[in-house]
């Protein structure tokens, strides 16, 4: 296998179809061929990168001093990663095509692997990075289902938009705090309240406690 000119998208090690195809001792239509016959076993992101766009002008940029096989007519570029390239060996089913992917997995896509301590660390600080903004993402979207999610609870548990329920309208107003217990006692202070001051209690069905009743927001009021 020739020396491989080293590639990387979204700072992931990956190959381009030719690079595989070179490494595997076939020709790149078998690569198209396999990948097109089982695209349900490739999951992009995960098995690949698929450039097109402004995305593969990028790309093609940043290799355009580097021999590599790619044309610069192409309006669309694949990039494998390590799991694709190992399920393009499997596909395969050759002697060359494993042992090769032996190789690439001990070397090629082990990025570490000939770095100083240095390098190591600063490798290492990188990913840690990344990981804390990935996981700030997920969380700030884990965020945005909780508030529509109550949003959408308190909607379904009001009368009226002058009645909810006192979840409802706990959720509504970001209180925190109020479980099923603190519910009920609440709710027995709002009923005698409603009762004292000529309210209404209200009732509604709810899919997750059945019927429950809906205060109007004047006597919520005075019990937050």
């Amino acid at each position: 296998m020739n020396e491989l000119q080293i590639l990387e998208h979204n700072e992931v090690r990956v190959m381009t179809t030719e690079q595989l195809a070179d490494a595997y001792g076939c020709d790149s239509r078998n690569i198209k061929q396999n990948f097109n016959n089982n695209k349900e076993r490739f999951e992009e992101g995960k098995h690949y990168f698929r450039l097109e766009g402004a995305e593969l002008k990028a790309f093609k940029r940043q290799v355009e001093n580097i021999d590599l096989p790619l044309s610069r007519f192409a309006s669309t570029v694949y990039l494998w990663t390590k799991r694709g390239a190992a399920r393009h060996s499997k596909m395969l089913g050759t002697d060359r095509a494993w042992d090769v992917f032996d190789e690439l997995e001990e070397n090629y896509f082990n990025p570490t692997k000939n770095l100083t301590p240095a390098e190591y660390l600063l490798y290492q600080a990188k990913r840690m990075v990344e990981n804390e903004r990935a996981i700030r993402a997920a969380n700030a979207r884990l965020d945005s289902v909780d508030d529509r999610l109550q949003k959408v609870e308190s909607r379904q548990m009001t009368i009226d938009k002058n009645y909810y329920t006192i979840v409802g309208y706990a959720n509504l107003h970001g209180i925190k705090g109020v479980n099923r217990d603190k519910a009920a006692k609440l709710g027995r202070k709002a009923a005698n309240l409603s009762r004292q001051n000529g309210y209404e209690v209200g009732r509604e069905y709810d899919a997750k406690y059945g019927t429950v009743q809906t205060y109007h927001t004047d006597i919520l009021e005075m019990i937050f």
